[in-house]
């Protein structure tokens, strides 16, 4: 009989996997592990459902473990952790979380999908009853229950990254006082500082407090949650959100002799295999390959791991294929803000050695003649010997993230400053200017760049 593919982990990497095995090798069997009770879920939803942005968690579910069985006859074991993997006899243990007792599974190919878990800082009372984090929908769901309670008015938000902005926002929607404890010196760090500071007074403007250069030192209260404790003094909050990032859940894979690599991570080639033969990892728990760096780096978002997860699964039922690398292109809704960064910040360029430099435009997010036009900022880095670009940043109301996947499209190309400036883009007064705002940003480093060389 004929082993069945074995998925570990059911959200984006492992049901991409899973699915993308089942098209290619109808006959295989496929069956998929998860330990909680959802599987295919968008999880970057969950801090507009907070507020009723997203008025029904089932919204956020994709597909269910019911159409996995019936629709693709992949088998979706919800509730059930592995436990062991014993590589040696290509099986897992797995343990059914609503029964008793240890099942063994054997497999052909394993496709190790367990994703991340939320950072949990070792300080005094963070187990108290009021402190949360919020990565798992079932994190969400008891989250949301709380914050129906009236005594609920003032809330902290721990870590001022993507996460801790967007529940900073829906918990300002949701009329609560909040403000945000960041260990930085600036939120959104992984920005350059004039990105950060324009977060940051769009924070203020809509209410939020924001303290900066701050560490979770303690959580205080009897029982129940009363204060955050930083090196500056104590704030009183009947509610802490935990916003710290995560760690990769890759406790199981080193037991089992699988090799850890950046931060942790399950280490991976670029055809997503370990380094045990047929095993292969995926998603938030692995890492993943960076096409300007040219080497593996950990950076957990949702479509890199929907990527991911779809690649291991064809390569386990042995299609070609490489993955082509990461950029790190992302965007977040900060209230009406929007702010957007891929490839390499001018400060990521500079920590990694390059020679390069930066230039930084503001444009109008559309014709000036038509109604509201508002100013968009955007930054480009570029090596200095070639002007290839490298990165950029932007921050607007309108236009920032498809104007952010033009930049990611332009790195992924290796293009040029003049190149990028020669693209034919499309133009109508209600969307864009006559010179679109990327074309400015690229014509003005273009012309910084042959500056530059004129100097030299």
């Amino acid at each position: 009989m004929q082993q069945p593919l074995v998925v570990i982990g059911g959200v984006a990497a492992g049901m991409s996997a899973a699915s993308k095995a089942r098209r290619l090798m109808p006959e295989l069997p496929v069956i998929v592990f998860e330990k909680s009770n959802f599987v295919s879920y968008g999880a970057c939803g969950i801090p507009y459902y907070l507020s009723g942005v997203i008025p029904d968690h089932r919204k956020m579910i994709i597909r269910d473990p019911e159409y996995y069985e019936k629709k693709m006859d992949i088998r979706v074991l919800v509730g059930h952790e592995v436990t062991e993997i014993d590589a040696g006899r290509k099986l897992v243990r797995v343990k059914n979380l609503t029964g008793s007792g240890v099942i063994e599974q054997p497999y052909s190919k394993l496709i190790y999908a367990t994703g991340a878990r939320a950072i949990i800082p070792a300080v005094p009372g963070v187990e108290l009853d009021g402190v949360f984090v919020l990565r798992t929908l079932e994190d969400g769901l008891a989250l949301k229950s709380r914050l129906q309670d009236e005594r609920v008015r003032k809330v902290a938000v721990v870590g001022g990254g993507y996460i801790g902005l967007e529940v900073a926002e829906n918990m300002r929607l949701l009329g609560k006082e909040t403000f945000i404890l960041e260990k930085e010196e600036r939120c959104l760090a992984n920005c350059d500082p004039e990105f950060s500071e324009a977060v940051m007074e769009e924070l203020v403007r809509h209410g939020v407090e924001v303290r900066c250069g701050e560490t979770l030192l303690a959580c205080e209260g009897e029982g129940r949650l009363q204060a955050v404790v930083t090196g500056r003094g104590s704030y009183d909050c009947d509610l802490a959100i935990l916003c710290l990032g995560v760690r990769p859940n890759s406790e199981l894979a080193d037991k089992a002799g699988i090799k850890l690599g950046f931060k942790g991570a399950v280490a991976v080639d670029r055809r997503m295999r370990t380094n045990i033969p047929d095993v292969y990892a995926a998603g938030d728990c692995a890492e993943t390959y960076h096409r300007l760096l040219g080497r593996n780096v950990y950076i957990p978002l949702g479509t890199t791991a929907n990527r991911q997860g779809r690649l291991a699964g064809g390569v386990a039922c042995g299609e070609p294929g490489q993955f082509a690398g990461v950029l790190g292109t992302a965007v977040v809704k900060v209230f009406d803000l929007a702010v957007a960064v891929t490839g390499l910040t001018e400060q990521e360029a500079a920590w990694n050695g390059m020679d390069f430099m930066a230039t930084t435009i503001e444009a109008l997010d559309h014709a000036v003649y038509y109604p509201n036009p508002r100013k968009i900022k955007i930054k480009l880095v570029y090596d200095r010997k070639s002007s290839v670009v490298l990165g950029g940043q932007i921050s607007g109301y309108e236009g920032v993230a498809h104007r952010a996947d033009i930049i990611a499209t332009a790195i992924s190309a290796r293009l040029t400053l003049e190149q990028l400036g020669e693209v034919d883009m499309c133009y109508a007064p209600p969307y864009k200017g006559v010179w679109e705002a990327v074309v400015v940003a690229a014509n003005v480093a273009q012309s910084d760049w042959e500056d530059s060389i004129e100097a030299r």
